[in-house]
């Protein structure tokens, strides 16, 4: 397992901007209205991928002419952000959080990793309660020796949960290659 602190700190409210720009080149469009899981999933692709010395910061994939895809486990997919909607929804139907809804679906992190770094391979998650990371690794190898356009694949495990009231944000993320 990878050790995410690092990314996860950068995502905290009173941590400066400019660590995440010079990791990230510049920070995508979404940005503001991006849920944290998606942040942080956007970051540690970053690190990973720099960590590997196969991107810089600004740079996307796509530009190196890269197919690379991404499979994502997860336990508990997209039911943290499900239930704030909903909490949304308390005082009228019509009050629902619209930049919420566009995060109800367990891939949209994965996607917004996606577009943040050019990925142009299979995007999906999938869920799996007990190895979420061995489940995503092994669809994206069994990828990879399907689909010989593919440069390498990325798997990750991601979730966000509550835990003791607090919320609990985790990514670790893993390159899978030929």
């Amino acid at each position: 397992m990878q050790d995410n602190t690092e990314s996860h700190n950068l995502i905290r409210d009173n941590h400066p901007i400019e660590n995440i720009v010079a990791l990230l080149g510049s920070l995508p469009t979404r940005w503001g209205r991006m849920t944290p899981l998606s942040r942080l999933l956007i970051i540690e692709t970053a690190r990973v991928l720099q960590k590997r010395n196969i991107l810089t910061p600004g740079q996307r994939l796509s530009d190196q002419n890269k197919n690379v895809g991404m499979i994502g486990g997860t336990r508990r997919g997209s039911l943290h952000t499900d239930q704030a909607f909903v909490e949304t929804m308390k005082e009228g139907p019509g009050l629902a959080s619209p930049a919420l809804f566009g995060y109800t679906l367990a891939n949209i992190p994965l996607a917004e990793a996606a577009v943040a770094h050019g990925l142009t391979g299979p995007v999906y998650a999938i869920f799996d309660t007990r190895t979420p990371l061995e489940s995503a690794e092994k669809e994206a190898q069994r990828l990879l020796d399907l689909q010989n356009n593919l440069d390498l694949m990325l798997a990750c495990e991601f979730d966000h949960y509550e835990q003791d009231g607090r919320h609990e944000l985790s990514v670790i993320l893993t390159v899978i290659e030929h």
